[in-house]
């Protein structure tokens, strides 16, 4: 599991569609920061159950809330089982293709009864990385002796989510760090590239002729939509998503400064890709002219920064000979924004 397997469940998933297979994760995708963490067990044997947010679907069947929105998921490979996580009713839906392997691991376990010992130590902690398992007795929240063996996507507090507000309503941006589960930063990263590689992307926009782009693509649409409550919390006022936009740089490429249009008052850059691959943040900060001066911000894999889109002038340098790096833009309104979202 998470490597070279006898015979590839990922040789059966279309290669242009997006899944996070957790049998096969290409770990080398994972940012190393995450990674370690990642490596490190439960100090103490703790009895895990299956998280009873946890929809586990086959053969094309969806979450009603998912099957709702097909529109989010037509960029998603649907073969298979996936399994649906939240670890509160709070949080957002992620979806974990299992193998065959772990998905007979799933089906088998009973609510509420602890999982087996016998379950071996690789497939318990990597679906108990996923939120699939969790501690028993934490149906609705982490239990807090569990906090510090958690990256802060998993842990992350009513206390840190309002000092993140304050900082944002004092400033002007607020970083987001972890925003997306690292496991999904790592299937991005493979589905992106792959889809520069061949040429699905297209290079060159108004603001650069160095970046491939792309527009409202389906799956950057479903994370849009997944971390809208958490960009929200930060804000401090309820916000729709607009429109998200993807953009892989080339070396030399820069970003000139700019304030964005009225569908991006709360923006977020997230930091997706780059290579070199960075042991933790990358090379090429954003700038940004708040109120109190110029600000540098650099970014590890899987970090977002949130801002005032329409308020904060923003910029990047040239990027470095030899580099490239990817981000996504996620934009928000006010929930009573009545303008176009396009």
């Amino acid at each position: 599991m998470g490597g070279g397997s006898r015979q590839s469940h990922a040789a059966t998933l279309p290669p242009d569609r997006f899944y996070c297979l957790l049998d096969e994760l290409p770990l080398h995708l994972i940012p190393r920061h995450a990674a370690r963490a990642s490596r490190r067990m439960l100090a103490q044997p703790q009895a895990l159950v299956l998280n009873p947010h946890c929809t586990v679907c086959s053969d094309g069947q969806l979450p009603d809330e998912i099957g709702m929105q097909p529109e989010l998921i037509s960029g998603f490979a649907l073969q298979g089982t996936i399994a649906w996580v939240r670890d509160s009713v709070a949080r957002p839906l992620l979806p974990f293709w299992l193998g065959p392997e772990l998905a007979a691991v799933v089906r088998s376990l009973a609510p509420g009864h602890p999982v087996s010992s016998n379950l071996p130590d690789t497939a318990r902690d990597l679906l108990w990385r996923a939120g699939i398992l969790i501690v028993a007795d934490q149906p609705r929240h982490l239990a807090s002796h569990l906090l510090s063996y958690l990256p802060s996507y998993l842990r992350e507090s009513e206390h840190t989510i309002g000092e993140g507000a304050r900082f944002f309503q004092q400033r002007g941006y607020a970083p987001l760090p972890e925003l997306i589960h690292p496991f999904h930063v790592a299937a991005l990263r493979r589905y992106y590239r792959y889809l520069i590689r061949t040429g699905v992307l297209h290079l060159g926009d108004k603001q650069s002729q160095r970046r491939y782009i792309a527009y409202n693509e389906p799956v950057a649409r479903f994370f849009h939509r997944q971390i809208a409550a958490r960009v929200s919390a930060v804000a401090g006022v309820s916000v729709k998503p607009s429109y998200v936009y993807l953009a892989s740089y080339l070396s030399g490429a820069e970003l000139r400064k700019h304030r964005d249009r009225a569908q991006c008052e709360f923006s977020v850059t997230f930091c997706l890709d780059f290579s070199p691959e960075p042991a933790l943040a990358t090379p090429w900060p954003i700038r940004l002219d708040t109120a109190d001066g110029a600000v540098t911000v650099y970014q590890a894999l899987g970090d977002g920064l949130a801002y005032r889109g329409t308020q904060v002038p923003h910029y990047r340098d040239a990027l470095g000979e030899g580099q490239t790096s990817t981000s996504i833009f996620f934009h928000y309104v006010p929930l009573d924004f009545t303008g176009s979202l396009e």
